[in-house]
């Protein structure tokens, strides 16, 4: 489990983007997508280069064609490749003392900014992110409104921040006990 200060370093799944972080608020997790993310855009490419690799193996074309069949196939891996590049460049998850701040989507279009004391955070690692350390974070706020975020690198250890924050603690309780 990283610790804040290496999340807040901008540790292996940092996003470009950075959620506003209020004068006066310490950064408690800060985090983006896991390189999973990138799972499906794998399985495209590997796919393409074996549809790729057929074609020229079992078919007797010029040199030239070859080459064009071969640029064809990095061109559509490349292009199926960009939304999950889009997604982690703009997706970002930020727990405060007093916050949870989430940006998401290929424009980083979808943001949330709750009171700790109002988040119900949750997630939910699958066999994958059990292995790896990523989840599906799930936010929703008091009014019924909720957010998944697919692929969250330390999703565990942001959940775990948010349940930790003196902001969402019950006076009298001990850390880590969350308010209910």
């Amino acid at each position: 489990m990283p610790s804040s200060d290496d999340a807040h370093n901008g540790g292996p799944a940092m996003s470009s983007v950075d959620p506003a972080v209020a004068p006066g608020e310490r950064v408690v997790v800060r985090t983006g997508l896991h390189p999973m993310a990138f799972a499906g855009a794998w399985g495209m490419a590997l796919f393409v280069a074996l549809v790729v690799t057929l074609l020229i193996l079992h078919n007797d074309l010029p040199l030239r064609t070859d080459l064009r069949i071969a640029f064809g196939g990095v061109l559509v891996a490349a292009l199926g490749a960009l939304p999950s590049w889009l997604r982690w460049r703009n997706t970002s998850v930020v727990v405060t003392d007093r916050r949870i701040l989430a940006q998401a989507g290929a424009r980083g279009q979808y943001r949330v900014e709750l009171p700790l004391s109002e988040a119900t955070l949750t997630q939910d690692p699958g066999l994958t992110g059990r292995l790896l350390d990523h989840a599906t974070l799930s936010i929703a706020a008091p009014d019924g409104r909720s957010w998944s975020i697919g692929h969250v690198a330390h999703a565990r250890a942001v959940t775990e921040a948010a349940h930790r924050a003196p902001a969402n603690r019950r006076p009298g309780s001990a850390v880590g006990e969350p308010r209910r």
